[in-house]
């Protein structure tokens, strides 16, 4: 049993209650060899996400992995909790920001009673506002997705408006909309200009907490660092991206987090899936385009 002040459940809250796995017997006899787990991973490009808009405002994200140990559930919403809660559920819990929303994610067996024991829990201490996305993802089936449809009703708890204090840093560039053309030329621009900086061992980071994603740097940018990108430098940043993106094995969590990105910033269901195409359709003039944007 978990308790919390009122104080500060505003700020991250991370609540773990583990479900724990032997995945080797202590003092098992010689000779016997443990099984191996081997990671679960899904191809993207197999993936069926679906959308159902039961209010202005509300959307329920889903995708379903056959044969997921886990069920993961996240809501987004506008408000942050206040009020006081015990918590007894059978779940690993944990909050986050993103695109100046709140989210909070449990992680359940795949058990569709311990599924409704979270659900429960949610509906009781998240606040009620206008807009709200809940992503489920893991084996589903009907049951499970009707179980999840409650957090777009009305729910019970108290909140506030959610509120991001800037992060300290020397310098910080804004990104341009998640989702855009420019975003992804921006992403390699950041990349370009990390290899400018490689001898001067920086810290560049991003915050994705507020509305506006921002690049956090731990030291000041010279003019000099803005000339123009030259096809030689963008190229391995180039390929990097584009190995990654090829790369169409994903695990569950990975899975998780790209639905929840695109139900954050209202992308299309396949939009995470596609980037290896956008990758290709952007020239050196967008990077370039994207640096001079960006010059503090």
């Amino acid at each position: 049993m978990f308790h919390f002040s009122r104080r500060t459940l505003w700020l991250i809250i991370f609540v773990t209650i583990p479900l724990i796995v032997v995945f080797n017997l202590v003092g098992q006899e010689e000779g016997v060899v443990s099984e191996v787990v081997e990671p679960q991973a899904w191809f993207l490009d197999d993936l069926a996400v679906s959308t159902d808009e039961r209010a202005p405002g509300r959307t329920l994200w889903t995708v379903d992995l056959d044969q997921a140990r886990q069920l993961r559930l996240t809501i987004t919403q506008d408000l942050i909790p206040t009020e006081q809660l015990d918590i007894a559920i059978d779940a690993a819990v944990s909050t986050s920001r993103q695109g100046g929303q709140f989210q909070v994610t449990v992680v359940n067996p795949p058990d569709t009673d311990a599924l409704q024991a979270s659900v429960d829990f949610l509906q009781s201490w998240l606040p009620d506002g206008d807009s709200r996305s809940v992503v489920l993802s893991g084996d589903l089936d009907d049951d499970r997705m009707a179980v999840a449809r409650r957090l777009l009703e009305p729910l019970l708890g108290e909140g506030m408006v959610n509120q991001v204090a800037p992060q300290p840093s020397l310098a910080r560039l804004r990104s341009p909309p998640m989702g855009t053309n420019e975003q992804l030329a921006f992403l390699l621009w950041v990349g370009v200009l990390q290899q400018r900086l490689s001898g001067y061992d920086p810290q560049v980071r991003w915050d994705h907490r507020a509305e506006t994603s921002q690049v956090l740097i731990n030291q000041t940018l010279s003019t000099d660092l803005f000339v123009p990108v030259t096809e030689e430098e963008l190229e391995p940043v180039r390929a990097a991206y584009t190995a990654s993106a090829e790369q169409r094995s994903r695990s569950a969590e990975q899975i998780h987090r790209y639905l929840v990105t695109s139900a954050v910033y209202d992308l299309p269901a396949d939009f995470l899936v596609s980037q290896q195409q956008r990758l290709s359709a952007i020239t050196l003039a967008d990077v370039n385009a994207a640096r001079a944007n960006s010059q503090p």
